[in-house]
């Protein structure tokens, strides 16, 4: 059988000139000479449509590579980003996404994402004798080489009024610097994120129904949901505060992203 595969190719050269806080260096000063960051991109990809368990899927693909210049470092401070105002830094970032959607329950679309992604920089810096020098090639702080998440939904097949879906993400280690005086140098790097939600539906009014209250006599259906953010409760580091000990030892105290949530929610369609 013949492949219903649609292919799409992409290519563009792109200039950002800089915003307010790119132009603002660590000290508070704004530096008025700062230029446009460049990247030229080359993408390729294809949409692979094919049937399975008689039902129709949808397969995505991209694989990427962008060439960056004039870049301008950054570090993250707390959970607040902090550029170092230079056009200092040149890279690359390179990877794959993928996608597969489609009925895995029949009525219910839902999909599945896989990516890889690296991507780098070197940066010019003036070393302790006033020499400008070029760093080793240094992961960007956007660095999470794994990306993997999973949406899953399904209902009740006697009452498909009932309905449940399940969320996972996993996403592999990032890096984590010290501060901007140091960004030429390795930090920590923060753990992986991993999180699992999971929700609940109900309709308890749609349209056709026998006993719909007089006020909704207008309204075309009302749900009902209670979902729970972050099932496993797990930490998730989202950046560190930095603290020295009597030696100069320099420690990470995590900062840590929202716990578990519950989140109950009623839908009124009109």
């Amino acid at each position: 059988k013949k492949r219903d595969w649609l292919l799409r190719f992409a290519t563009g050269y792109y200039y950002q000139p800089p915003f307010y806080r790119e132009l603002r260096r660590l000290d508070g000063t704004l530096n008025p000479n700062l230029k446009a960051q460049k990247s030229i991109h080359f993408v390729f990809g294809g949409d692979l449509f094919f049937k399975a368990w008689n039902r129709p899927f949808k397969f995505t693909g991209e694989a990427y590579y962008k060439h960056l210049d004039n870049m301008i470092p950054y570090v993250v401070d707390n959970v607040r980003i902090r550029y170092l105002a230079e056009n200092s830094s040149q890279g690359y970032a390179t990877g794959i996404d993928t996608r597969v959607n489609g009925e895995f329950i029949q009525g219910i679309e839902s999909w599945l994402n896989f990516s890889l992604l690296q991507t780098k920089e070197r940066i010019y810096f003036t070393d302790d004798d006033g020499n400008e020098q070029l760093s080793d090639w240094l992961r960007r702080p956007t660095d999470q080489r794994v990306n993997f998440s999973i949406l899953f939904q399904d209902e009740l097949p006697s009452n498909p009024s009932y309905k449940l879906n399940l969320s996972l993400v996993y996403g592999g280690r990032v890096p984590f610097f010290f501060d901007g005086n140091n960004r030429e140098k390795g930090g920590f790097t923060i753990p992986p994120y991993r999180r699992v939600d999971i929700g609940f539906s109900k309709v308890l009014v749609e349209t056709g129904s026998h006993k719909r209250p007089t006020w909704m006599k207008n309204a075309e259906s009302l749900w009902m949901s209670l979902e729970v953010f972050n099932l496993l409760q797990v930490n998730n580091t989202i950046s560190y505060v930095l603290v020295k000990d009597f030696q100069n030892n320099v420690f990470g105290v995590p900062n840590y992203l929202t716990g578990r949530r519950l989140n109950l929610r009623f839908i009124l369609k009109i």
